[in-house]
C-alpha cells in the first residue's frame, strides 16, 4: 500500500487528479489546499548562529516532516534584500539526497560562509506538490572579514637610501579596528626590517584615516607594509612597493629560512603537497607563498615557479625511467620524461623558469666557509658579490644539469653501486634563469629525507612489479590493493632547506 501511495503522490505532483463521486460526477482535488495537503515542516536544531566565520564551514542540522512526501532539501546562503532575505547565489546550495519520497527526514549539512553579505543560512524543503517551506538560520555576527586598507602612493619608483617617504591611507572594518602598524619590509620571504610602528586607534573606531613618514634605511627593503587588525584579531597586510633604492652598491640577496618541501603523489586527487618553489613568490588567497602545491598554483593569478622536490621513478605512461629516488628538478623540466611529472601539466598554468644544480663538494664548502656564511649573512650587496663567484662553478647548460638526485645509480634494475650524495648539511649551488636574467645561489639541506625504508640489501631503491600499482597511479596513501614498497614509500616525505640567492 505504501508503494501505491507513493506512486499516486508522484502522479499528483504532475497534474490534478479527478475523483469520481457517488453521482458519477468528476470532482477536482485541490492540492493547493494547505489544510488538506500541508507544506513541509522544518525543525532546526538551533534557532540562530551567534557567530559565524567568513570562509569557514558551518553545520546546519534538524529534521523535516511532510505528509505529502519530500522531493528535495537544501541549504544556501542568504542576504538582506528589499523584502526580506534573498538567496545570494544558487551555486552555493548544498543538497541532501533522498531515497524515494520520505515523510520524515533528519539532516545535517555543511556549508562554507563564502560571501561577505551572508546574514543567514536558509533551509529549503519542497514536497512532491512543489510546496516549499523556508526556515532561515540567522547569523547574529559574521567575523573574519578582513579589514579594507587603501594606501597612497601604491608604489614608490625610486628613493635614496636613508631618504624619507610620506604615506597616507585609510583602514576600515565592520567589527571595529584593534590596531594599525607599519614597517619597512622585504616581501619575499616576508621580513620586517625594524620594529613596527603603531598608529593610535580608538576601540570604537570602525574607520581610520592616517598618514606617516618613514625613512628607507635598509637596503634590503622592497616595500612598506601596513598591517591592520580588526576587533576579532583578523589581519590584512597592504604593501607599497619600493621599485629602486638608489645610493647603494648594486645587488642584494634573498634568504629563505625553514623551507619545507614534500614529494607529491602521482596524478593526485587532492594535490596538496608543498613540492614546488618560487623565488619571487605567488599570491595564493591573499597570502604571498614561496612553497606551493598544485592546488595553490591553480588559484594563483600570476608569477613564475623555479624548481620542484620530486620522487623520480616513472613517467605518466607508467614506464620506469632511469632515475630513481628523491631529488630536485628545474621547473621547466617538471613535465620532462626523466622527471616523470607529466600528469601535473593541467595545474602548471604559470611560467616555469630554468634552474641548474651542482653539488658543492665538502672541501669546497669548507674553503668557502659556507657554514659561517649561512649563519651570519643578511643578504646585503656583499652577499650578492660572494654568490657571483659561483658563475664559474655551476655552468651546466643541458637538461641533465637541471636535476639533482639524492642517490646516484639507485634504481634496483640498474648496474653500478648506489651512492648517497645529498645528506644533512649538503650545499647545492644553483643558477636561476628567468626573463633573460641569470642569478646564482646556494641551497643548504638542513634535513635530508631518510630514504632507508625504500632500500634493499644492496642499498638500491625497489620499483613496483605487482598489480595494481604496476599499471595504475599511486594517487595517495593507503589505496586498496596497492603495495607500498620501495620507491612508493618516498611520496610525502619532507626535506627542510635554507636558501640564499641573488635577487
Amino acid at each position: 500500500m505504501r508503494h501505491v501511495k507513493r506512486i499516486l503522490r508522484t502522479l499528483a505532483a504532475c497534474s490534478m487528479l479527478l475523483v469520481w463521486g457517488c453521482g458519477d460526477e468528476p470532482m477536482a482535488v485541490d492540492y493547493t489546499d494547505d489544510n488538506a495537503y500541508p507544506p513541509p515542516v522544518i525543525t532546526l536544531a538551533s534557532t540562530s548562529l551567534e557567530t559565524a566565520e567568513y570562509r569557514k564551514n558551518e553545520t546546519v542540522g534538524g529534521s523535516v516532516q511532510s505528509e505529502n512526501g519530500l522531493r528535495d532539501l537544501y541549504i544556501t546562503l542568504l542576504k538582506n534584500g528589499t523584502e526580506g532575505y534573498e538567496e545570494i547565489n544558487k551555486n552555493f546550495r548544498v543538497y541532501h539526497t533522498f531515497e524515494g519520497f520520505p515523510e520524515n527526514q533528519e539532516f545535517s549539512l555543511e556549508i562554507n560562509i563564502s560571501d561577505k553579505e551572508s546574514v543567514a543560512i536558509g533551509v529549503f524543503a519542497t514536497d512532491i506538490y512543489t510546496k516549499r517551506t523556508v526556515a532561515p538560520l540567522p547569523i547574529q555576527r559574521l567575523k573574519g572579514i578582513p579589514p579594507v586598507v587603501t594606501l597612497t602612493p601604491n608604489q614608490i619608483d625610486a628613493v635614496e637610501l636613508n631618504g624619507t617617504v610620506h604615506i597616507s591611507g585609510n583602514a576600515s572594518s565592520q567589527v571595529g579596528l584593534q590596531s594599525i602598524v607599519y614597517a619597512l619590509a622585504r616581501k619575499s620571504p616576508y621580513l620586517e626590517l625594524g620594529d613596527p610602528v603603531s598608529i593610535a586607534v580608538s576601540p570604537t573606531e570602525k574607520e581610520k584615516s592616517f598618514s606617516f613618514e618613514m625613512a628607507v634605511d635598509d637596503e634590503r627593503a622592497d616595500a612598506i607594509a601596513v598591517i591592520v587588525t580588526d576587533a576579532d584579531g583578523f589581519k590584512e597586510t597592504a604593501f607599497i612597493d619600493i621599485v629602486t633604492i638608489t645610493g647603494i652598491p648594486e645587488g642584494r640577496a634573498l634568504i629563505f629560512e625553514n623551507i619545507e618541501m614534500a614529494a607529491e603523489w602521482e596524478n593526485p586527487i587532492n594535490p596538496s603537497m608543498p613540492y614546488i618553489f618560487s623565488f619571487e613568490g605567488l599570491v595564493v588567497n591573499g597570502v604571498l607563498k614561496n612553497v606551493v602545491s598544485l592546488n595553490d598554483l591553480v588559484t594563483a593569478s600570476s608569477g613564475k615557479i623555479d624548481f620542484a622536490f620530486v620522487n623520480f621513478w616513472r613517467n605518466s605512461s607508467l614506464v620506469v625511467i632511469a632515475n630513481r629516488g628523491l631529488g630536485f628538478a628545474s621547473a621547466d623540466r617538471i613535465t620532462g620524461g626523466t622527471v616523470g611529472r607529466q600528469v601535473d601539466a593541467p595545474w602548471l598554468t604559470l611560467g616555469m623558469n630554468a634552474t641548474f644544480f651542482k653539488l658543492i663538494p665538502p672541501e669546497m664548502a669548507q674553503e668557502m666557509e659556507l657554514d659561517d656564511f649561512f649563519d651570519n649573512t643578511y643578504g646585503n650587496w656583499e652577499t650578492f658579490q660572494e654568490l657571483d663567484k659561483l658563475s664559474t662553478f655551476v655552468t651546466g647548460t643541458g637538461s641533465a644539469d637541471k636535476q639533482l638526485l639524492q642517490r646516484l645509480d639507485a634504481s634496483s634494475d640498474r648496474t653500478g653501486t648506489a651512492r648517497l650524495q645529498i645528506v644533512d648539511g649538503s650545499y647545492i649551488a644553483i643558477r636561476r634563469q628567468y626573463d633573460g636574467n641569470t642569478k646564482y645561489g646556494i641551497i643548504k639541506v638542513e634535513d635530508a629525507v631518510d630514504d632507508s625504508p625504500a632500500l634493499n640489501d644492496q642499498e638500491k631503491i625497489l620499483g613496483v612489479t605487482s598489480e595494481p600499482g604496476k599499471s595504475q597511479y599511486y594517487r595517495g596513501p593507503d589505496l586498496e590493493g596497492f603495495e607500498y614498497v620501495g620507491v612508493t614509500k618516498l611520496y610525502g616525505k619532507k626535506t627542510v632547506l635554507k636558501i640564499i640567492v641573488q635577487q
